[in-house]
């Protein structure tokens, strides 16, 4: 992960934890989906799950803990030999269903399975999810803006649009990413869309 993306990472944690604070989620739990993050950032997978995996206890409503020990139990599947591999991305795809399924209100479960889907492997056939999820999560800030942060909107374009290009669907994908470039043109990730777009 390059430097502008774990400082875009870091940024969206920061602007997600200080804007949604619903009254039902305890603090200590914000703090165990903060750490997770961070070591998610810095590579430590293994710290990150059981830092996810101490937040979903602590606190089984906080969507946020959900989605991203679903994404952390993806990211461990490209840690370990293939046979146990496939059952971690299995295993966090799951997890990240169940968010969704359990909290289909909140953009951050739909923000990190798609961006989670947006990264793996062609072979796991999660393109279209990717595709369900960015696009969901762009119609809520939409629909809502204040409902999304900002600062997560330049990931879901950069995403949605790579998912697009994946998917065989080029012209979709320039549209997502020019939106995305019109919208948020200081974005670290701005460079990136940039890139792909010259690239398609």
């Amino acid at each position: 992960m390059t430097s502008h993306r774990r400082l875009a990472a870091a940024l969206a944690v920061v602007l997600f934890l200080g804007i949604w604070r619903p009254d039902s989620i305890e603090p200590q739990t914000l703090d165990l989906v903060a750490q997770g993050r961070q070591a998610l950032d810095a590579d430590r997978i293994d710290d990150a799950v059981a830092l996810f995996e101490r937040a979903v206890t602590a606190d089984a409503k906080n969507p946020a803990a959900l989605a991203w020990l679903g994404s952390a139990q993806v990211r461990k599947g490209g840690r370990v030999p293939a046979i146990e591999g496939a059952g971690w991305v299995k295993r966090g795809f799951d997890t990240l269903d169940e968010a969704v399924e359990r909290f289909p209100d909140a953009f951050v479960v739909y923000v990190v399975r798609g961006t989670t889907a947006a990264r793996v492997p062609e072979l796991f056939r999660k393109t279209e999810v990717a595709v369900k999820d960015l696009s969901t999560a762009v119609s809520m800030k939409d629909a809502r803006p204040q409902a999304v942060p900002d600062g997560v909107m330049p990931v879901v374009y950069l995403n949605l649009g790579l998912a697009q290009k994946r998917a065989g669907r080029p012209a979709e994908a320039r549209a997502v990413w020019e939106k995305g470039k019109r919208l948020y043109p200081a974005a670290p990730e701005a460079a990136a869309i940039e890139r792909e777009l010259r690239g398609l």
